[in-house]
């Protein structure tokens, strides 16, 4: 068994070292050129001058320009006040984005994009994670090493989506890379890891190829977000296969929630087979299932709230507007993430008997009688 997994392992890095290649390699072919918009961070130092035409007020600033290039650089810009909520009001010390361009005259001009927010998200990320090392410590050290995999994959399987290969198969690589690599970082190499990994993606798998199947036939586009139609008008005329960016979007919106579930319902499986290890192989199933129904119930809600709350602004716009439920029902976008929510829950539903299921195959019928003291986890 240990060989088995050890060579999974090996399988597995070989595979997640082609796909991050693959994928920077991608990311490598971009240049700077490519970019529309040169931005630069800048503090406010002055505000200039404020009038007000036609109700309309127009802010004059000056910024000094923080990044290292062109660090200690001062120029004006401009704010346009409307009332509008997307507004930006410049007051000395703002934080803001600037770009740059070069006008007719061949001469710099800069352009206010918006409030600066990079900053402040540097921020929080580093809170989260002195959060997650002073609670976890080596497990929680262990769990943002999982993390950054996971982002890592992810960001080489974002260019690969661009050259047009299938979001399908991509999505269940990503899946199955991110779940093997943050199993075996959290739980080792172990029947419990292993049974964990089956059960996240098979469940994401039966998850999203039902999703698939109700998008055909309920005529689901995958096209009803703003950025999925923009796709459309990307330089490189790439053919995207929509319907699979929907398949792909459920299961990696639902894969830490299907994670979540399948390592709790093995760790629960390996401390009750290990407290008594001649318990008959029908009542470890029903003590697996019945941690699986009890987790079940929050995992869902989890899901479903996630997604609900991604649509809360539409969703008011459509009741403020007093449609009729058959009528929101219908829509594109509201379908959509109704599809997301339900498909994603079914995944999860699924994950708890495939994960009791093989870690019952793995400890039970794969080899049976095992020697006494042969150690598979490490006790609480």
């Amino acid at each position: 068994m240990k060989k088995l997994l050890s060579l999974m392992g090996i399988v597995a890095l070989a595979i997640s070292l082609f796909v991050m290649y693959a994928g920077a390699s991608e990311l490598n072919k971009v240049t700077p050129e490519d970019y529309q918009l040169k931005l630069y961070k800048a503090r406010v130092i002055e505000i200039v001058k404020e009038s007000q035409i036609d109700g309309t007020k127009i802010q004059v600033a000056k910024v000094k320009i923080l990044n290292r290039d062109k660090k200690g650089t001062v120029t004006e810009i401009t704010s346009t006040l409307t009332g509008n909520p997307e507004d930006i009001k410049l007051k000395k010390g703002t934080l803001v984005s600037i770009h740059e361009q070069v006008d007719e005259g061949g001469n710099l001009v800069y352009y206010l994009k918006g409030y600066e927010k990079s900053h402040y998200l540097l921020q929080i990320l580093i809170f989260f994670i002195i959060l997650v090392l002073i609670i976890g410590r080596i497990k929680g050290l262990k769990a943002l090493a999982a993390l950054g995999i996971t982002v890592t994959i992810i960001i080489a399987f974002i260019p690969l989506l661009l050259k047009g290969y299938s979001p399908i198969l991509l999505s269940v690589s990503v899946c199955a890379l991110s779940t093997i690599f943050t199993m075996l970082i959290i739980a080792g190499f172990s029947k419990k890891s292993l049974a964990a990994m089956i059960g996240t993606t098979g469940g994401l798998v039966v998850g999203g190829l039902v999703a698939y199947i109700y998008g055909i036939l309920s005529h689901l586009t995958g096209f009803s977000s703003n950025d999925a139609q923009m796709l459309a008008y990307l330089p490189e005329n790439i053919k995207f296969d929509f319907r699979g960016l929907l398949f792909a979007g459920i299961i990696i919106g639902a894969m830490g929630a299907a994670m979540d579930v399948s390592i709790s319902i093995a760790s629960s499986l390996t401390e009750i087979q290990r407290e008594n290890p001649n318990i008959p192989v029908g009542k470890l199933f029903n003590c697996g299932m019945n941690v699986g129904k009890d987790i079940m119930g929050t995992m869902v809600n989890t899901l479903v709230l996630a997604y609900t709350g991604s649509t809360l602004p539409t969703l008011l716009v459509f009741v403020g507007f007093k449609k009729s439920l058959a009528e929101i029902l219908n829509l594109d976008s509201i379908a959509t993430e109704i599809f997301r929510a339900i498909t994603g829950s079914i995944g999860l539903l699924f994950t708890i008997p495939i994960t009791v299921a093989a870690y019952i195959f793995l400890t039970r019928v794969w080899k049976k009688n095992p020697k006494p003291g042969e150690a598979e986890d490490k006790p609480c």
